[in-house]
């Protein structure tokens, strides 16, 4: 048994993982990534609270879970237009109301959902609709005459960096989006009869540019 010399002060027990900020950082990245997570987490006292609040924890955090982000719900075209309907049980469960599409017009389709954005094809003004639900914003694209006569696709993405993470947000948000034109038709009747589709990608990026349409003809499978 060590005997302890007068005077000398007591050995200092190990800290406690929750006491050092960079220990508790690596616990609370690996939270579950769900709406309720962090919230809950910045209830617990302030210390709690600087850290997942930090722009440089929720950068870690959006990379660390990118890979299974939490399917929130989903959209649907009904007979009251274009609603979202959430899948997840309280507290995650998110409200309907906050998912603001905008002022949409009859006969608005969805076409495509990424990355928190929402495509819509609006044909009785001949555009297409990139909607921030979160933000309740939208950016408006015309449709290209070169398409406005063929049966039309398209997908939306989010045109932020890795770092920033696709679901960060700037003002006004950034987007890319590609627009596919096809119609079927018999060009080689006199050999096989088989159906083609012409393709055209029309990409574009957040600020309205068409970036330039590629024309490519597909056999159907």
């Amino acid at each position: 048994m060590r005997r302890r010399l007068p005077g000398a002060s007591p050995p200092t027990a190990p800290a406690s993982p929750l006491e050092v900020d960079d220990l508790l950082r690596e616990i609370l990245i690996r939270l579950p990534p769900q709406p309720s997570s962090l919230p809950r987490a910045s209830a617990v006292c302030t210390r709690w609270r600087g850290l997942v609040t930090d722009p440089n924890f929720l950068r870690i955090f959006r990379v660390h879970h990118r890979k299974k982000p939490p399917l929130l719900g989903f959209i649907e075209l009904c007979h009251m237009g274009i609603e979202f309907t959430p899948i997840l049980d309280p507290p995650d469960r998110i409200p309907p109301e906050r998912f603001d599409i905008g002022p949409c017009s009859r006969g608005t389709e969805v076409l495509h959902c990424r990355h928190g954005l929402i495509l819509l094809i609006d044909l009785a003004w001949k555009e297409v609709v990139v909607c921030d639900p979160i933000a309740g914003e939208q950016r408006h694209v015309s449709i290209p005459p070169v398409l406005r006569r063929y049966r039309l696709n398209g997908v939306v993405l989010c045109s932020a960096s890795e770092e920033q993470g696709h679901l960060h947000r700037s003002s006004p948000f950034k987007f890319k989006v590609v627009l596919v034109g096809m119609y079927k038709k018999d060009l080689m009747a006199s050999v096989e009869a088989l159906p083609y589709h012409r393709v055209f990608v029309v990409p574009f990026d957040g600020n309205q540019r068409l970036l330039g349409p590629c024309d490519v003809c597909l056999k159907a499978s």
